[in-house]
């Protein structure tokens, strides 16, 4: 088919199950236009027919930018067609197919978009009963469009409602809210029960129940919870989905604009939220860092001051050590360097060197001239001190130095000089270096234990707030998910108390609360009438529009 009327038809852009959808060119206007004809099986179908003229009717009457707007009606040759605005656009449901992860701001976008559609419509006193992704279109922009009003209809029409309500049920099953399959007149909360269902698919990727036929996804969409267990999506927008898609009606929003106020709301949240990050991390994850942190300090703390302390202990230890060994180095050797016995103090020398733990030592007269040395190189030179040594303390008659590891090889060295005196008067002087090797084993493996140690201790008692903490939050969860069942409408949620501390005193009061609430429904709210499909398994399409017949034992 390539003209009607006098449209030019270009190309077929879409195709439903009643209907096709083509784009096409108004040669009088010089415009593009989108032309829905009814297929030729179905034009002689007075009951397709009516719901294909229902769309004219209906949206003739919108005129809003994130709905698709009609401009004329026409038939040619038998042939009923519907001449539109043409959008250059996709439908949501092959956008949502190509989408990984759709980002909230985005959800919340188009959610806001569908719900500003829907008040618009609903201010109209039309419903449009046949909410879907394919009944959605969305632009490059971003803009969403919502189309396809074949099946809604307005209030007034008193006569359609009655007959609606006693003989069909019609929509999208998967979309359908629990009132429009028991068989109840729907209403605007019809449409935003499936708004939450599109919103649901947006944010999880899956449709919120899912069934291989009708009576199945009746019982799940009547007695069944909506899973929204997941990390990505937020408290506060759960919150929303959940309310939208609870199973009365009459704790859903009131109407669309409520939904909006609520988005805007929300979108300002997250927004918030974005830069909290510690609102993300569980509070047993929370409390295990607060109290590993804590624990990690005063340790930290601890440990500082044992090896400070450690530290000064060593030192003196060794100054103690090296005065007692200068001193007896003073005693042997203060005759011979009296006399100038040469030989001797070479002995002397040679003797004390033996220990280990003496690097060098230098032995020198008045004149500061090496007499002996444990370099013997250096005997008769005039002894110089080394540029880097770092002064420490006097202790014992000694002068303490410090030479760092970068002047000695990679070690350090506590350097010891006194005056070697006879009757009161300095004959020479005693310059012993002795290695740091010791006492730095010994603080090193003191301050591995102690690491070890402390590490032991915050993992330990980390590990023992993180149990305590999850068992806590556990019971929290659980106490959290029978809230939301008693949310969604399910008021004979109980949970088992076996326990008299603050944990089981949460359960009985929540025990009581839906006692209490499950009482003031019967009393109050009438369940939702059970409309009793045939027998026969009905398969179900997640995309397609049906018409199902009730059967006469219907109450």
């Amino acid at each position: 088919m390539n003209q009607l009327g006098r449209y030019e038809l270009k190309e077929l852009i879409g195709e439903g199950a009643m209907s096709q959808v083509y784009k096409a060119y108004d040669p009088a206007l010089q415009r593009t236009l989108a032309i829905k004809v009814l297929k030729p099986d179905f034009a002689q179908d007075k009951e397709r027919l009516s719901y294909f003229l229902n769309e004219v009717t209906i949206s003739g009457k919108l005129n809003h930018p994130n709905i698709v707007q009609i401009f004329d009606v026409g038939e040619v040759e038998d042939v009923p067609f519907i001449v539109m605005e043409f959008v250059d656009c996709e439908s949501l449901d092959e956008w949502l197919a190509r989408q990984h992860e759709v980002p909230l701001e985005t959800v919340i976008d188009i959610v806001g978009q569908l719900g500003a559609a829907l008040e618009y419509a609903h201010s109209k006193g039309i419903v449009h009963r046949d909410l879907k992704p394919s009944n959605v279109l969305i632009e490059s922009n971003g803009r969403v469009r919502l189309t396809d009003f074949g099946v809604a209809y307005l209030h007034e029409q008193t006569d359609v409602q009655q007959v609606e309500e006693g003989e069909t049920i019609v929509g999208t099953p998967y979309y359908m809210s629990p009132e429009q399959l028991a068989g109840k007149t729907p209403d605007q909360r019809s449409d935003l029960y499936s708004l939450g269902v599109v919103m649901y698919q947006l944010v999880f990727g899956t449709l919120p129940f899912e069934a291989s036929t009708i009576r199945d996804l009746f019982n799940l969409i009547q007695t069944s919870d909506v899973n929204l267990h997941t990390s990505r999506c937020p408290h506060a927008v759960k919150k929303v989905i959940r309310r939208l898609l609870h199973k009365k009606a009459t704790f859903r929003y009131t109407n669309a604009k409520e939904l909006l106020r609520q988005l805007e709301a929300l979108d300002l949240e997250l927004a918030n939220q974005a830069s909290k990050w510690s609102e993300r991390i569980t509070a047993t994850w929370l409390y295990t860092a607060v109290v590993a942190g804590a624990c990690s300090v005063l340790l930290i703390g601890f440990l500082l001051f044992t090896l400070n302390d450690l530290s000064k202990n060593l030192t003196q230890v060794l100054s103690d050590y090296g005065s007692m060994l200068v001193q007896q180095t003073k005693e042997q050797v203060d005759e011979a360097l009296l006399l100038n016995d040469g030989l001797a103090l070479a002995v002397s020398a040679e003797r004390i060197a033996l220990n280990e733990q003496v690097n060098y030592l230098y032995i020198t007269d008045h004149s500061g001239t090496i007499k002996a040395s444990s370099d013997a190189q250096s005997i008769g030179t005039v002894y110089r001190a080394p540029a880097e040594l770092q002064p420490l303390t006097e202790h014992q008659g000694s002068r303490v130095s410090q030479l760092p590891p970068s002047a000695n090889n990679g070690e350090r060295v506590y350097n010891f000089k006194a005056p070697i005196l006879f009757n009161n008067k300095v004959i020479g002087s005693v310059v012993m270096g002795l290695s740091a090797r010791s006492i730095d084993d010994v603080w090193w493996r003191t301050t591995s234990v102690l690491v070890c140690f402390i590490l032991l201790v915050c993992m330990s008692i980390s590990a023992l707030v993180f149990f305590i903490c999850r068992f806590f939050t556990s019971e929290f969860k659980h106490l959290g998910k029978a809230m939301q069942s008693l949310y969604v409408g399910n008021y004979f949620t109980r949970l088992p108390v076996s326990k008299i501390d603050e944990v089981g005193y949460a359960k009985r009061q929540f025990n009581e609360l839906a006692e209490q609430m499950e009482t003031f429904i019967k009393e109050s709210d009438p369940d939702i009438e059970q409309a009793q499909l045939s027998e026969s398994e009905i398969e179900t399409d997640d995309n397609k529009t049906v018409v199902i017949r009730k059967t006469e034992d219907v109450t």
